[in-house]
């Protein structure tokens, strides 16, 4: 089931789902506790993520 919860929290996270959302769906207490122990950062978003700062780079 933990698995389950896992995968869960992060496809959605994966989706641009807010962790206050992933929270009220896994029934956490606070988005810390989603945060910390169900979501992972996958590639997509990590890429996403540094994607953004690309206009400090454009010439």
């Amino acid at each position: 089931m933990h698995d389950l919860r896992h995968s869960c929290a992060t496809l959605l996270y994966d989706q641009g789902v807010p962790l206050e959302r992933i929270q009220d769906v896994l029934g956490h207490s606070s988005p810390t506790v989603t945060k910390s122990i169900y979501v992972e950062a996958t590639c997509r978003v990590q890429q996403d993520s540094v994607d953004r700062l690309g206009f400090l780079f454009d010439a």
